[in-house]
């Protein structure tokens, strides 16, 4: 079995082999390239401590990543490559990351500790792949397989629980009887995890091909999580949009509890105003109207409004009129918001109204007349209404 491997991976994989130590790539890179996939990124493992890794590559920019836990990210004409020394890991405390980890010289012992069968591969272009743990044969039968007793791999890092889902929906592959009754038991657990790393594997997870059929089977697990969300719709085959993703799953919390749940989960600012923009729209009363659509478009960023109106639509409580009316809109390029009007704040003060609330008051009823359709939006018409008004 041969891969075509990047030059600075070969190169990183020879000057350990010269320097008298075992490499190989592991994880999700050889997983990749068994799939016929492009890996993101090679990682690899070594037989060589951290510090002899720092000195086979002391030629070369290195960062010093993990050296607790054995790894240094070396840079190889720009492409960074982890490298890790074989390891197994010592007690769990917190379901999530072990008190210790000792550095072993058997690779075989590395690869048992890792989460899944698809994941505990290893490869090297002149050994071919190692695979004592049945990778390859899962990764033909479509099954994610817990390593060993999917209790004690959960039990150790509950997050992995998570990463059974995420794998399973970005892979189209279904989760092995075990490793499923093992997650459900102990997705409790989940809780105790920090809401960073929850939500990196939930926005993942939603974002992923075959995220509906997973959920169909296993939301229980998601809910042990987010239980504002368990009367969730089944992710409606949505373009994969995270805030539009996002709005569907929390729909059953509405906008404040959807805000509540995504600031519980750290989320970024941008992502909690455009989620609760989309619910906002979504639950909203909306007017067909020419002026009840422009005073929408006013208030709501455009893209929030396009993925609450896709909402509507898919569930069911869309009025196609409000859609049609916001595109003829959007594509007419009419007056929407006041920076559109054909007059401003000089052309006012050169009519004599002083800047500040009058002024405001003015372009108000501009605005309002603009999109009333009751006055044009040309500059002589809005001052000469203004003017007799």
């Amino acid at each position: 079995m041969q891969f075509s491997l990047p030059p600075p991976v070969s190169t990183a994989l020879s000057l350990l082999e010269g320097g008298g130590y075992e490499a190989y790539l592991v994880g999700g890179c050889v997983r990749d390239m068994l799939r016929g996939s492009v890996p993101n990124d090679f990682d690899m493992t070594t037989n060589a401590r951290p510090e002899e890794i720092l000195s086979v590559f002391r030629n070369f920019r290195t960062i010093e990543t993990g050296m607790r836990h054995g790894t240094v990210t070396v840079l190889l004409d720009g492409m960074p490559l982890e490298i890790t020394t074989y390891r197994v890991d010592g007690e769990y405390l917190d379901h999530r990351r072990p008190a210790s980890v000792t550095f072993t010289a058997s690779l075989y012992e590395d690869l048992s500790r890792r989460d899944f069968t698809v994941n505990a591969v290893a490869y090297h272009p002149g050994h071919g792949l190692l695979d004592p743990f049945g990778g390859q044969d899962d990764l033909a039968a479509g099954v994610i397989r817990a390593v060993g007793e999917p209790e004690v791999r959960f039990t150790e890092d509950a997050l992995r629980i998570l990463r059974a889902l995420r794998f399973a929906a970005r892979l189209g592959f279904s989760i092995e009887e075990e490793t499923a009754r093992a997650a459900r038991a102990l997705a409790p657990t989940l809780r105790e995890i920090a809401a960073e790393r929850v939500r990196e594997e939930l926005f993942g997870f939603l974002m992923a091909d075959h995220a509906a059929e997973v959920f169909r089977q296993y939301g229980d697990i998601l809910f042990c999580v987010v239980p504002e969300a368990n009367s969730a719709p089944l992710l409606s085959g949505l373009p994969q949009v995270l805030p539009l993703r996002l709005a569907e799953f929390l729909l059953p919390c509405e906008e404040a509890g959807a805000a509540a749940v995504l600031k519980r989960l750290r989320a970024d600012n941008q992502t909690v105003h455009s989620v609760c923009a989309v619910l906002r729209v979504y639950s909203s009363h909306l007017s067909a109207d020419h002026a009840g659509a422009c005073r929408l478009l006013r208030r709501i960023p455009r893209d929030a409004i396009t993925m609450a109106l896709l909402l509507r639509r898919i569930h069911k409580t869309e009025d196609r009129a409000v859609t049609e009316m916001i595109d003829q809109i959007l594509s007419s390029g009419d007056c929407y918001r006041i920076d559109m009007l054909a007059i401003n704040g000089r052309d006012l003060t050169a009519l004599g109204i002083p800047p500040g609330p009058e002024l405001g008051a003015a372009l108000e009823r501009a605005y309002e007349a603009v999109i009333e359709c009751r006055v044009p939006n040309e500059k002589e018409a809005l001052l000469a209404f203004l003017f007799e008004t």
